[in-house]
């Protein structure tokens, strides 16, 4: 168990190390999203600071309500793609055979990748609130709800990247798979938009999406904490689930490879 540990941090060390040995890429990613949030903020700035009907439940202008949407997407969705992305790689490089027959666990390497996008996406929830908080004087007050769904939506996700590291390791190319669920999930999450802006019968949809709960239950907690509880008890369920189903399919997704053959080629 302690040797695990090690390893843990001694995999989250290489990788911060290969970070910052592609300086251009690390600053390409972070400026780029950087112009995404500044399009939609610009964007929004046209309605001036009127607070828009479909708002007025969270009591938060166009802005706030954008910068919160962004900073929940942005940390969990870092959390989430990160263990298949470096899983791939790892295969396409020819190294996840070879560190598995070092006796290295799976989950070792799963958590150490999930580890690494946590820090990866506190990093950009910082340059979030920076420009929220220098350029558009935005204040979150968050409160002991909002870091209970925030950290039960890290768990969710967590179970999430070990069902697409399983699938990953199991037909090796998913191609777009991971960005066509991203375009759906956001368009169904209130990321950028409340979900009441959608037709009625869109906006039933919402509620089968299990990110909806965390983005929704988040800016609920800041503006009623009383009515956290409901999502509290929904993502704690969703955690459950999802981490049993991330670790079977992650565990089926090995038998497979090994089996095959197939770990040592991408």
């Amino acid at each position: 168990m302690i040797e695990e540990i090690k390893k843990i941090g001694i995999f989250i060390k290489r990788d911060f190390k290969i970070l910052f040995t592609y300086r251009l890429a690390f600053s390409a990613m972070f400026l780029n999203m950087l112009f995404n949030l500044f399009y939609f903020i610009l964007f929004g700035s046209m309605f001036g600071e009127k607070m828009p009907d479909a708002l007025l439940p969270y009591k938060q202008d166009f802005v706030t309500y954008l910068l919160l949407g962004s900073i929940g997407w942005s940390f969990l969705w870092s959390v989430m793609s990160s263990s298949s992305i470096a899983l791939r790689n790892e295969m396409m490089m020819g190294t996840l055979e070879s560190i598995l027959l070092s006796s290295t666990k799976i989950t070792t390497i799963i958590i150490s990748y999930t580890i690494f996008g946590c820090f990866m996406g506190l990093l950009s929830t910082v340059i979030f609130l920076a420009v929220g908080y220098f350029v558009y004087h935005v204040h979150l007050a968050a409160n002991i709800f909002t870091f209970i769904i925030f950290a039960l939506s890290i768990l969710m996700m967590s179970g999430i990247g070990m069902l697409f590291s399983g699938l990953t390791i199991w037909v090796k190319n998913i191609g777009q798979t991971i960005p066509l669920i991203q375009n759906i999930t956001m368009f169904f999450s209130g990321v950028y938009f409340p979900v009441s802006v959608l037709p009625s019968y869109l906006q039933k949809i919402a509620t089968f999406i299990p990110f909806y709960y965390s983005i929704e239950g988040m800016r609920i907690s800041i503006v009623s904490p009383e009515k956290s509880m409901e999502y509290i008890v929904i993502l704690s369920f969703l955690v459950v689930i999802f981490i049993i189903i991330g670790l079977y399919a992650l565990n089926k997704g090995m038998e497979k490879a090994m089996k095959e053959g197939s770990l040592a080629f991408y």
